[in-house]
């Protein structure tokens, strides 16, 4: 589990660009905090990559652009709702 703080959107943006072949898919958590591996963080969307890795985005705002700039969707990467 890692936290990204990309410190804006436009570099979030470029990272998820950067890694979008590692990316199996992308979970809209259903409260504000997950608890993964006995801790609690913060969660805006959780990054699944192939490798089985989960990537966090903590900032809700850039998630939220991440959902409404339409870039997971234009590089078909799968989005869910947590459960």
């Amino acid at each position: 589990m890692e936290l990204w703080n990309a410190g804006s959107t436009p570099e979030l943006v470029r990272i998820i660009q950067e890694q979008s072949d590692d990316i199996e898919k992308v979970v809209i958590p259903q409260h504000p905090y997950i608890t993964l591996e006995g801790e609690q963080v913060e969660a805006g969307l959780v990054i699944h990559l192939i490798s089985g890795r989960l990537l966090i985005i903590p900032n809700k705002t850039d998630a939220e652009a991440m959902l409404n700039n339409g870039i997971l969707k234009r590089m078909k990467i799968r989005i869910e709702l947590g459960r």
